[in-house]
C-alpha cells in the first residue's frame, strides 16, 4: 500500500518552519517569522502556509491511524485558516476569499462529530457524576463508542477525500501567488486594525454575554478564539513579554468558557445517542444514566458562567499589547 505521507503537499513542507514538524505525529501550530518590514500580502501568504502545513501534517497522521490529538490539531488548523481568511479578506476588501473560507468551515464541520465523541468518551465518561448512575454507564459507554467509531469513519473519509485535496491545492496556490491584495503596505498598521476589529467583536459579545445565556456565552467564546488566533498570527511584530501576558490571560478565560461548551456538547451528544436506539433496545438504567448525566452537567452552568464572566471582566481591563506598543 502506498505510504499515506505522500499526500502531504510539497509546498507546505518547504515553508519556513514546516520542516520542524514530525510527520506521522500530531502537529501543533508553529510560530511564523513575520517582520514589520514584510508587505501585508507576504504576511498573509506566510500565515496561509503555516495553517496549510499544520493541516497536511495532521491529515497525514490520521491517514496512518486514529489519533485523538491529531484530529484535535487538524480542527485547530482549520479554525486558524478560517480566521486568517476572514480577517485578512475583510481588511483587504477581497470578498472572494469568503468562498475559500466557507469551504474550510464545511470541512471543519465534517470532523466535528468525531471530535465531540472523543471528548465525551475520553473525558466526560471517564469521571462521571457520582449520582447513582453506575448501573447504566456501561451501556451508555458502549453506545458512545459505537457512534464514535462510525463518526471516525466519516472523518477519515473526509481526510482522504477529493474535497480536502482540492481545498489544500487551492490554499497552496493562493499562498504561492503574487496577486496584489491591498494598497496599504504598512504591516504594523494593518495588523493593528485587524486586532482592533477582533477586540471590538469581543467587547460587543461580552456585553450581550452578561445575560449568562448559553448561546451568548458561546458567541463570546468564538469571538475570543478568533482574537486569540489573530494575536498569535501577529505576535512576532510586538514585544514578546507583552504578547505572552495577554495570551496567558486570554487562554485562561477560554478554558472557563470551554467548560460551558462541554455542557452543551453533553446535552447534544447524549440526546443523539438515545435517539439512535429503537424502543425495544431501550434500557431503563441507560436512560436514567443519560438523564442524570445531562442534569448533573447542566447544574454546573450557573457557577461556570459566573466564573467565566468574572474572568472576562478581569481580561477586558488589560491594555492590549498592540495598543501598549504604540508601533502602528
Amino acid at each position: 500500500m502506498d505510504d499515506p505521507r505522500a499526500a502531504v503537499h510539497s509546498l507546505a513542507r518547504r515553508n519556513l518552519g514546516a520542516d520542524k514538524m514530525v510527520f506521522g505525529k500530531p502537529a501543533k501550530a508553529l510560530a511564523r517569522h513575520l517582520a514589520k518590514t514584510m508587505r501585508p500580502e507576504e504576511a498573509f501568504r506566510a500565515t496561509l502556509s503555516d495553517c496549510l502545513s499544520q493541516i497536511t501534517a495532521n491529515a497525514a497522521t490520521l491517514r496512518m491511524g486514529r489519533s485523538v490529538e491529531g484530529l484535535h490539531q487538524l480542527r485547530v488548523a482549520f479554525r486558524r485558516l478560517e480566521v486568517a481568511l476572514g480577517a485578512f479578506g475583510r481588511e483587504f476588501g477581497q470578498d472572494w476569499l469568503e468562498e475559500l473560507r466557507g469551504r474550510a468551515k464545511i470541512l471543519l464541520g465534517r470532523l466535528a462529530a468525531a471530535r465531540d465523541l472523543d471528548v465525551f468518551v475520553g473525558k466526560l465518561l471517564i469521571d462521571p457524576p457520582k449520582s447513582g448512575i453506575r448501573d447504566g454507564l456501561p451501556q451508555l459507554r458502549l453506545r458512545a463508542q459505537a457512534a464514535r467509531d462510525a463518526d471516525w469513519k466519516d472523518a477519515i473519509a473526509c481526510i482522504s477525500g477529493a474535497d480536502l485535496e482540492l481545498f489544500a491545492d487551492d490554499v497552496a496556490a493562493l499562498a504561492s501567488s503574487q496577486l496584489p491584495l491591498t494598497r496599504d503596505q504598512r504591516l504594523p498598521r494593518i495588523a493593528g486594525r485587524m486586532l482592533d476589529r477582533q477586540a471590538r467583536r469581543v467587547r460587543k459579545r461580552g456585553k450581550v454575554a452578561a445575560s449568562r445565556k448559553e448561546g451568548d456565552l458561546h458567541r463570546l467564546r468564538i469571538a475570543l478564539k478568533k482574537l486569540r488566533y489573530t494575536c498569535e498570527f501577529f505576535a512576532p511584530l510586538y514585544p514578546k513579554r507583552d504578547v505572552a501576558k495577554y495570551l496567558r490571560t486570554l487562554r485562561v478565560l477560554q478554558n472557563h468558557l470551554g467548560e460551558l461548551n462541554d455542557v452543551a456538547n453533553v446535552r447534544r451528544v447524549v440526546g443523539e445517542l438515545m435517539r439512535e436506539k429503537s424502543k425495544k433496545d431501550e434500557d431503563v438504567n441507560t436512560r436514567y444514566a443519560a438523564g442524570a448525566m445531562v442534569g448533573w452537567y447542566g447544574a454546573q452552568v450557573p457557577g461556570a458562567a459566573k466564573q467565566a464572566l468574572k474572568r472576562y471582566r478581569k481580561f477586558k481591563r488589560i491594555t492590549p499589547f498592540w495598543v501598549r506598543s504604540g508601533s502602528r
